[in-house]
């Protein structure tokens, strides 16, 4: 087998580096978001607004050689599945040997900036003892997590956007979670009757309190969305 980049990067970001606070180390896959890395679309459901406020060159993805490199592992999914899982089941495993000697948790994201559904590629009953999370803007996905389908150890937050929020609603009415993002961190107290919780406090989503919208404060270009999808709120509030 031809030599691979390492897919998944450990304490990569800001905020799932916070995860060490709660005794984690989280492990994360950044991939070519939609059709940026030119191979097929790996955010099918992902709204105009979404795409345009994306975190993708946002932080470290705003370097050349990060963006580059993640491009690299998307041609990688698209071209050589056995070459990729390979190196990802090495990755996972190499982390769950790091958490232990450092005596924390471990946890996987493995859609930093994609919306694959993991659940169909038979990696999550591989490694039962790992936590794996993601975001999904796939209200079937989210739905289905809600009603206890999906592995038990994979947990799904669904994305509200300016165009799903039927979906949204409908996954917190049944129990899911759903992540919101917000135009300042003050946050409501209360989203169409919902709880609102603070999701900036760490990326550890399966933490979260259960039929809950997890608030995001507006990051990088999504500071100056209009479509919708970020919340507006008052400053000052």
């Amino acid at each position: 087998m031809k030599k691979t980049l390492p897919l998944l990067a450990f304490g990569a970001d800001a905020k799932t580096s916070k995860g060490s606070l709660l005794n984690y180390l989280t492990g994360i896959l950044y991939l070519a978001p939609a059709n940026e890395g030119g191979f097929g679309n790996l955010c099918v459901h992902a709204s105009a607004g979404c795409l345009a406020s994306c975190l993708f060159t946002a932080g470290r993805g705003r370097m050349g050689n990060v963006r580059l490199g993640r491009i690299r592992k998307t041609r990688l999914f698209f071209t050589d599945k056995k070459a990729f899982f390979e190196q990802l089941e090495k990755d996972i495993a190499r982390g769950m040997k790091r958490a232990a000697k450092l005596g924390l948790g471990y946890c996987v994201r493995l859609n930093g900036t994609s919306d694959v559904p993991w659940e169909r590629l038979g990696v999550f009953e591989k490694f039962p003892s790992v936590q794996f999370y993601d975001y999904t803007k796939n209200a079937v996905r989210a739905l289905a997590h809600a009603r206890g389908e999906m592995p038990s150890n994979y947990y799904l937050t669904f994305s509200r956007s300016e165009s799903n929020e039927a979906d949204a609603l409908a996954v917190l009415a049944a129990g899911g979670n759903v992540a919101a993002v917000f135009s300042s961190p003050n946050y409501p107290k209360k989203w169409h009757g919902f709880e609102v919780v603070d999701g900036d406090k760490s990326d550890l989503r399966f933490l979260d309190k259960r039929g809950a919208v997890v608030a995001l404060y507006a990051k990088g270009k999504a500071k100056k969305d209009a479509s919708g999808f970020v919340i507006q709120t008052e400053a000052g509030a």
